[in-house]
């Protein structure tokens, strides 16, 4: 380990500078050496029993699941997408499609989607998207017609990924097909956020705008925020506790008050001097007396 990364580990946990480099060309001595490695383990047995100490509690910190940026549950897709119907015909065979009735069965066969690419079947998806999504026959260059087309490329590339995982060049222009429909989506938010919600009920999937401030993830901040949590719930806790303490003590209380009520009351009478005090039940029903 180098003297600058173990200075670092130091100034780290106790912050500040607890290693003074020496006056040789910032070398240090046997001695200091010696001193710095039980300071590093000392806090290294520190921050272990601190740890322990939460995991008796119940306070345990576990390291979020990685989930690439490709993944759909980062993309936003909530739809899983659903293969066409391979007894229909190829875009470029639709318009005469009146005439397939003519033919035989084998040349329908060979003009529909079973014998085709699969750039044929993105077609196709991305025809039934604009028939969704556009905003009249012919539209195929406004934005929510770019955002249906990306969505279907994106889809389709999320299947690739999922049977080869390595493979950089289909990952990277995934991200890439990915960032531009981000970048779709934010423009339409802010000009016309009715046609936005609109528009991502309709392709079914999740706009996550980037979080600002970003905040970095870290045990240490995690345990924090889970010790406020424990802290919160356990003070819940003990008040819920407390107040059904409270609840069981509040009948001998009462019954105890109304006893001393009424000996200060017949105290009071007794020797003649008004009485300041009345007893509850007593009061009750003086008043439904005056009343008759």
């Amino acid at each position: 380990m180098s003297l600058r990364v173990l200075m670092g580990r130091i100034w780290a946990v106790n912050g500040r500078k607890s290693v003074a480099v020496g006056s040789n060309n910032g070398n240090l001595t046997r001695t200091q050496l010696l001193l710095v490695g039980d300071d590093v383990r000392h806090e290294t047995r520190c921050g272990y029993a601190m740890r322990q100490e939460l995991t008796e509690t119940g306070i345990i910190w576990r390291r979020p699941e990685h989930v690439p940026a490709w993944h759909p549950r980062k993309s936003g897709e909530l739809k899983t997408p659903t293969p066409p119907d391979l007894t229909r015909l190829r875009m470029d065979v639709l318009p005469a499609a009146s005439m397939m009735e003519e033919v035989n069965e084998v040349t329908q066969q060979l003009l529909s989607l079973k014998f085709a690419r699969s750039s044929e079947h993105s077609k196709v998806e991305k025809h039934d998207v604009l028939c969704q999504i556009r905003r009249h026959k012919y539209d195929c260059g406004s934005i929510e017609a770019r955002i249906g087309m990306l969505t279907v490329k994106i889809r389709r590339l999320q299947d690739k990924m999922f049977i080869c995982k390595k493979n950089a060049q289909e990952r990277v222009h995934l991200q890439d097909t990915i960032d531009r429909r981000s970048r779709l989506l934010r423009k339409l938010r802010n000009h016309d956020y009715k046609r936005f919600e609109w528009l991502v009920e309709k392709l079914e999937i999740l706009h996550r705008p980037f979080p600002d401030p970003t905040e970095r993830r870290s045990r240490k901040i995690s345990l924090r925020k889970l010790v406020q949590l424990y802290g919160k719930d356990l003070q819940e806790k003990r008040l819920a506790e407390y107040q059904e303490a409270l609840e069981k003590k509040k009948e001998p209380f009462l019954k105890e008050k109304t006893e001393t009520l009424r000996w200060i009351a017949e105290t009071e009478a007794s020797l003649g001097v008004p009485i300041s005090v009345s007893v509850p039940g007593e009061e009750t029903e003086e008043s439904d007396t005056q009343e008759k």
